[in-house]
């Protein structure tokens, strides 16, 4: 008895060392298969909670150490930065969107759109595109709409219309139109410039997504559409700020970012106008000087402490506005929040919704069964997820598209949004407003304004009954 008990302590030592070898290599695309209708989306990281309190929990599996920083990570997540400097919290500014993170992702939810006509909350934002030199010199890449000791840039209001369509059985529908105008304190903007409104998402299974291997990314990717589907993903490039580098994009609504850290990082400085390794200094958006040095923080930090040359491979460490150690810790919280569970996927309509979701075609861009590599978290490692995106680029035609400040319409590829949590929006947040800038009301609409390359998808749900309208979803509200 001895000696099988010896042998078996064996065995699980050896799965134990094997399953946190960081070294281990990536599973290739589709290893392994996974049901796509399963309530554990996030994997082992699923957190089963429907309260609202559901965007808010740790990953379920992570260590205590990891739980520590999270709970600290929580704290500066809510803190409300206040100007001047030599003071904890301090550095606000000049020019801010906000004051906090958690203003604009309540309960680490996603923001609401504009209920009606004139100025838009603060949880939407205006990027600024296409800049002149005395554009981008006056307003940066973002207008915003705060500032301390000197004038507000300025803000964007917008002003509805109503188109009105009709289902295949005559049902009728609407769908809110905007149109954006800026208000600004200083000279005009040119009629050039491009406007674009982008809503706070949630931020649910961020750590997750950046472990998707490139290559399974990449499998799906087909941009010149060889199988002539009509969907044409296509990877998005990020710049890697620290090291200058082009490398694949993931998150943000048009895949320009490459981590959570540099979201993150990138969020502190046009939202809150807080400096950090990133973004150095208060005119890194102007074309000023921005001498970056370092590695990422996430790559260099370690149970073992903070700072000195644990802080990067040079062994400089930041200590502005957002020191490391602050942006360590927003950046661990934000990518270990956990993914909620699906719900009622025994019920017989979520069921049917399911089927007429892939039948439609809307998994040919909401696409899941993917297996996570292996990083720094073990928890978020090795993990089957079904985040309902292939995290790709793709063009929804010119209803989506942004404008100039001259109303000319310009091309944009939006990069697919997963669905998960996408059913407890109302209950955590208190609206259903959905797409880039909260325009469509609930999820019919934001599935009617999809064209372009979702176009026949959308015409295949305008043809379905209203009961399979319904069940169809039904099947998104319990995601």
């Amino acid at each position: 008895m001895r000696t099988w008990l010896v042998g078996l302590v064996a065995v699980l030592m050896l799965i134990l060392v094997a399953c946190g070898d960081r070294g281990q290599a990536d599973p290739e695309p589709h290893d392994i298969q996974v049901p796509e209708l399963v309530a554990r989306s996030g994997g082992m990281t699923t957190a089963f909670d429907r309260t609202e309190r559901a965007f808010g929990l740790t990953a379920r599996n992570i260590n205590d150490y990891e739980r520590q920083i999270f709970a600290d990570g929580a704290d500066l997540f809510g803190a409300e930065w206040v100007t001047g400097s030599g003071i904890e919290f301090g550095g606000l500014g000049p020019h801010f969107v906000t004051n906090s993170c958690s203003s604009c992702h309540v309960r680490d939810g996603r923001a609401a759109g504009p209920a009606s006509d004139g100025e838009l909350p603060s949880g939407l934002i205006v990027l600024l595109g296409d800049l002149d030199e005395r554009t981008r010199r006056l307003y940066g890449e973002q207008l915003t709409a705060q500032a301390h000791g000197i004038e507000a840039e300025g803000h964007l209001e917008v002003s509805y219309s109503e188109l009105v369509g009709t289902f295949v059985d005559g049902e009728t529908y609407s769908l809110r139109r905007p149109t954006y105008t800026p208000v600004v304190n200083g000279s005009a903007l040119s009629d050039g410039v491009v406007l674009r409104p982008r809503i706070a998402p949630h931020l649910s299974g961020l750590g997750l997504l950046e472990l998707i291997p490139e290559s399974q990314i990449l499998a799906n990717a087909d941009p010149d559409d060889l199988d002539s589907d009509g969907v044409s993903g296509r990877a998005g490039a990020a710049v890697e700020l620290l090291s200058g580098e082009s490398v694949l994009g993931r998150f943000g609504w048009n895949a320009n970012q490459p981590s959570v850290e540099q979201q993150t990082a990138t969020a502190l400085f046009g939202d809150l106008g807080l400096t950090s390794r990133h973004f150095p200094n208060e005119t890194c958006d102007t074309g000023g000087l921005c001498e970056r040095r370092g590695g990422p923080v996430s790559e260099y930090y370690e149970p073992a402490g903070f700072g000195g040359e644990l802080a990067g491979a040079d062994g400089y460490e930041f200590y502005g506005e957002v020191s490391d150690e602050v942006l360590y810790k927003l950046s661990l919280y934000a990518r270990t929040l956990a993914v909620p569970a699906a719900r009622d996927v025994e019920d017989p309509e979520v069921q049917r919704g399911w089927e007429l979701f892939n039948t439609i075609g809307c998994n040919a861009c909401h696409s899941s069964g993917f297996t996570t590599g292996v990083g720094q978290v073990q928890g978020l490692s090795l993990q089957q997820i079904n985040p309902y995106t292939d995290l790709l680029l793709h063009d929804l035609g010119e209803g989506l598209s942004d404008q100039t400040v001259g109303g000319e319409v310009v091309a944009v590829e939006w990069r697919t949004p997963p669905l998960w949590g996408i059913g407890l929006f109302d209950t955590v947040n208190g609206h259903t407003d959905l797409l880039h800038d909260g325009r469509a009301r609930n999820l019919t609409e934001a599935i009617l304004w999809h064209g372009g390359e979702a176009e026949r998808s959308t015409a295949a749900f305008k043809e379905l009954s209203a009961a399979d309208r319904s069940a169809l979803i039904r099947f998104l509200e319990a995601l």
